[in-house]
């Protein structure tokens, strides 16, 4: 192609027609600007489908991770609520004279039950290796906002409860006195469980335990409803 070019311009230039020449030397210089033209366009369409099929793929494993962060949540929000309602008992029943020994162990047992909350944040890192950008601003901000701010959050609210249980286990002078045995979040047995200073030490633990657990319960609730949003919001996008 290039040598017909060559050929043509030749012919013309021996036949002296040098306008015309020009004219076609212009030409030519459009047709291989239009050329590179396409060729970068070309070039740019093959770049952005591989980000797009990068970014969808990410996207996927974010959603995966928010699924089984969900199902973690979920374990974690359960067990809290366990450990309202057991409060929420002993509140009622220790100030009374007899107290039932299964009843009470399996109070003990919710309220000196704790968890670890360990994220699933492989996909986010993913993410955030690649800079953190998708096409979706709004959704990068919302993604972010999730794992750096609110999960993050979470996480000290619910060790909080972690720290709580143990600083009351190490008490060997209080409750952990009259704890026979303990696996945690298994068994519990208690000896002595009508003494009034064990009832009275029980007592003392829950009362300030009781609104530190509801405030992580409340907050794990709306963090869990974020989850939800979240992944709500992912699954729209990779459906558009």
């Amino acid at each position: 192609m290039i040598k017909l070019f060559r050929n043509i311009r030749k012919n013309l230039l021996k036949e002296g027609k040098t306008t015309k020449y020009f004219k076609y030397a212009i030409g030519e210089i459009i047709l291989v600007v239009i050329g590179i033209l396409i060729a970068l366009q070309i070039n740019n369409w093959n770049e952005h489908q591989k980000a797009k099929t990068t970014e969808i793929y990410v996207l996927k494993e974010v959603l995966s991770n928010l699924n089984e962060d969900g199902i973690i949540l979920n374990e974690i929000i359960d067990q809290r609520q366990k450990a309202k309602t057991s409060v929420a008992n002993m509140l009622n029943y220790l100030q009374t004279e007899n107290i039932n020994k299964d009843t009470l162990e399996k109070d003990m047992l919710h309220f000196l039950t704790f968890e670890r909350y360990f994220p699933i944040n492989n996909a986010y890192e993913i993410l955030k290796s690649k800079g953190l950008q998708l096409s979706n601003n709004e959704l990068t901000t919302q993604i972010s906002r999730y794992y750096d701010y609110e999960q993050k959050k979470m996480n000290a609210s619910i060790l909080d409860i972690e720290n709580a249980i143990l600083s009351i286990l190490e008490d060997q002078s209080g409750t952990a006195s009259f704890i026979e045995s303990l696996t945690l979040n298994e068994t519990i047995t208690i000896n002595n469980y009508n003494d009034a200073h064990l009832k009275k030490e029980i007592y003392r633990n829950i009362v300030p335990f009781k609104n530190n657990n509801i405030g992580t319960l409340n907050k794990l609730i709306v963090f869990y409803e974020n989850n939800k949003s979240l992944r709500s919001a992912i699954e729209k996008e990779l459906k558009l």
